[in-house]
């Protein structure tokens, strides 16, 4: 046997094969650039696909939360996956269904196509999610490199938060909404290929075994739930199959929970749970996104509607959130140190809510305008939280285990954003469409208008369409657009203003809870010292 053959054989299987550390940096940041701004940019959409689709609120909210719930309930199953089988196998199956689904996305013809093709997207994320931050730590072993590799990865999540609106509005403004989905396509094919060809494998950690069952519970529990929450308008709150609904998520949520404390290999660290400010941070993890992060889908959908602004237009109106959380995460991420947690996450917490409560209060004749200060002071909170829910992560695991603890607070956010949406945009379609109902029906002569006529205006106006809703009228309608249009108007005003301030009522006890939690941890961990 040659020696060139000798030792080749006696290469470990998991050794890197190839690949430069800035080639992995580069594949990474490509990577998690689409994935985040898949997570944003279809806000934009939102408004054509509701009238190109003739969908309602309800399949619209499945567009956002179809790709948030695999992300909660399959991050820490794939990111064990990766440990065992290869991180490098695993991004390449991941860019391989993300990229498939994104061409399928812009091929889909009806609602409910996009909306499990978004989840099988939401899928491919998962997988991609899961290998980023492991691919970087093996490419980079030198510590302070691997510091500058996360700042690298770190800005390039948060520059693609802030381009999202802005370059979706700019695509759909120009080219449709099938152009959000479509412009992933050569882009995945691209890294791809190189990563077939460039990206080094990892070594593969063969103890930890992946939850399934934990990951089935989650993701059941979390579909049930949403889809009874979507679904109340139109089931109604007390039918039959929404008891059913919430009764197997209530049940499925429970044997989770229950689940993780008996797992050998539990899909959280059940451990984490017993560190002082561990619920504290779980609480805001889970609100920020159930409140602000959720409802600027549907502020998105109302500038749009009511406010008559094209996707471009929106998005650059919504600047204003992205700037401040980008200003904010690395001020939050400086003071981190100097800070205690239980004091700086509630205070974000309070800043998040704060805007919340500032966005709400809308009157007819404002302009968006009256958004700006609360995009701001929201603003500032969600990137302060970012920037300390990752500092957590080095709070409650030891170094090796960090990545468990940052992926169960990225399980906990998706888990918020897929509650927040469904439980929000709930209130605003069942808020504008009642305010739409009474209405019309208040009108001069409307009882000489078709049932199905204004059972189709007030549908329209509960999807979101404001001004939208009018562009179809029949002709014998003609001459009531200018009463429609104020019927519109007040509608959808009054349903912003009501999800606002449910979402302020969320934030505020959320900030209430993270107080009491810290307070509570603090206080059992002083208990527990000795001699204390």
């Amino acid at each position: 046997m040659s020696t060139t053959t000798r030792r080749a054989n006696d290469r470990p299987p998991t050794q890197p094969r190839t690949g430069r550390p800035g080639t992995v940096l580069f594949l990474v940041c490509a990577a998690i650039f689409m994935l985040m701004l898949d997570t944003t940019v279809v806000s934009a959409a939102l408004a054509d696909i509701r009238a190109d689709l003739d969908t309602s609120i309800d399949g619209l909210q499945w567009v956002i939360d179809g790709y948030a719930i695999p992300l909660a309930g399959l991050l820490l199953t794939f990111a064990t996956v990766g440990d065992r089988y290869g991180r490098r196998r695993l991004f390449l199956a991941g860019m391989a269904v993300f990229t498939a689904a994104s061409l399928a996305l812009a091929l889909s013809g009806t609602i409910l196509q996009l909306d499990v093709l978004r989840a099988v997207q939401g899928v491919g994320a998962t997988m991609l999610f899961a290998t980023a931050l492991p691919l970087l730590s093996v490419a980079f072993p030198d510590p302070a490199a691997r510091m500058r590799a996360i700042g690298v990865y770190g800005a390039v999540m948060a520059g693609a938060t802030v381009a999202g609106p802005v370059l979706g509005g700019a695509l759909v403004t120009s080219f449709g909404w099938r152009s959000i989905f479509l412009v992933n396509v050569p882009i995945g094919v691209v890294i791809l290929g190189v990563a077939t060809r460039r990206l080094p494998e990892s070594p593969r950690a063969l103890g930890r075994r992946a939850d399934w069952l934990g990951s089935v519970l989650l993701t059941g529990g979390l579909v049930a739930g949403v889809l009874a929450l979507t679904r109340g308008n139109s089931l109604g709150w007390t039918s039959p199959t929404l008891v059913a609904l919430a009764g197997a998520a209530l049940a499925l949520l429970v044997c989770f929970v229950a689940w993780q404390f008996r797992a050998p290999h539990p899909l959280l660290d059940v451990g984490m749970l017993r560190k002082p400010g561990f619920a504290g941070t779980a609480i805001v993890s889970v609100g920020h996104m159930a409140t602000l992060m959720a409802a600027a889908n549907f502020l998105a959908l109302f500038m749009i509607g009511t406010f008559g602004c094209t996707p471009l237009e929106m998005g650059l109106r919504l600047l204003p959130i992205s700037g401040a959380a980008l200003i904010a995460a690395p001020v939050a991420a400086a003071l981190a140190k100097r800070v205690p947690l239980r004091v700086s996450l509630p205070v974000t917490m309070g800043l998040v809510t704060a805007g919340m409560w500032w966005l709400g209060r809308l009157e007819p004749g404002d302009t968006w305008l009256h958004f700006v200060p609360g995009l701001v002071v929201g603003g500032l909170g969600l990137g302060a939280i970012t920037a300390l829910t990752q500092a957590a992560s080095l709070t409650f695991a030891s170094q090796e285990n960090a990545g468990m603890a940052s992926a169960t607070f990225g399980t906990l956010r998706q888990v918020g954003m897929a509650v927040g949406v469904a439980g929000l945009g709930a209130v605003f379609s069942h808020v504008a469409r009642d305010r739409a109902t009474a209405g019309v029906d208040a009108l001069p002569g409307a009882s000489g208008v078709p049932t199905d006529l204004r059972e189709q205006f007030a549908d329209a106006i509960g999807a979101g369409a404001g001004h939208e809703a009018l562009h179809d009228l029949p002709s014998q309608l003609h001459a009531a657009a200018p009463a429609l249009a104020r019927v519109a108007d007040a509608a959808s005003i009054d349903a912003l203003n009501a999800m606002v301030n449910l979402g302020a009522v969320v934030g505020a006890v959320a900030t209430v809870g993270a107080t009491a939690a810290f307070w509570l941890g603090g206080r059992a961990a002083a208990g527990a010292r000795p001699g204390s």
